[in-house]
């Protein structure tokens, strides 16, 4: 049994290793209220953990977003689709508070070269949730060009938006980003 896990755990460490030694990314983005980045990591094939952080001061009030989520995507030939789970907690004027929800994106090339668009979303439930959030969600549109191998830069619109014990609906962001993802 001991000699399983440890023949287990050897194929799985060598199997991360061997995937991330092409497989990490860097992404930055700016809005005129805030921006963020983030780290991404593959983890196995069609599997990607990230870490990010994005500030907001939209609505004259001060935001810190944490984040943790791993993702799914299958190959898709021509189509970049993903699904998966993210852990996101707020530090807000309006209350602090986290929670566990749905992510995914997909893009889809243009007849323009390099170029796609696409969108992504986050959705995490009230019944999912601690501290003073009851639900949060984020939506966004991009139109990304490939600039060269592995990076691209891109243009959008972001919108977030969280439901806080004792404020309600909130606007955290909601305006025009821009942002470079660069890969290694």
């Amino acid at each position: 049994m001991k000699k399983s896990l440890f023949l287990a755990a050897g194929g799985l460490a060598l199997t991360l290793a061997g995937t991330g030694a092409h497989a990490m990314s860097f992404n930055a983005n700016a809005s005129s209220h805030g921006g963020g980045a983030e780290a991404s990591q593959a983890l196995a094939p069609g599997f990607t953990g990230s870490l990010g952080y994005f500030y907001s001061d939209d609505n004259d009030s001060d935001t810190n977003a944490y984040h943790a989520q791993l993702m799914f995507s299958p190959y898709l030939p021509g189509i970049d689709l993903g699904i998966g789970g993210r852990y996101q907690y707020l530090d807000s004027a309006y209350g602090n508070g986290g929670g566990a929800g749905i992510t995914g994106h997909v893009f889809v090339p243009t007849p323009i070269p390099r170029v796609s668009v696409g969108g992504y979303g986050y959705y995490q439930p009230d019944g999912l949730s601690h501290g003073d959030l009851n639900e949060s969600y984020e939506y966004g549109v991009q139109a990304r060009a490939n600039l060269v191998a592995n990076t691209y830069g891109y243009v959008g619109y972001r919108s977030v938006h969280a439901d806080f014990d004792h404020h309600g609906d909130k606007t955290i962001s909601s305006s025009p980003v821009i942002g470079i993802s660069v890969g290694f």
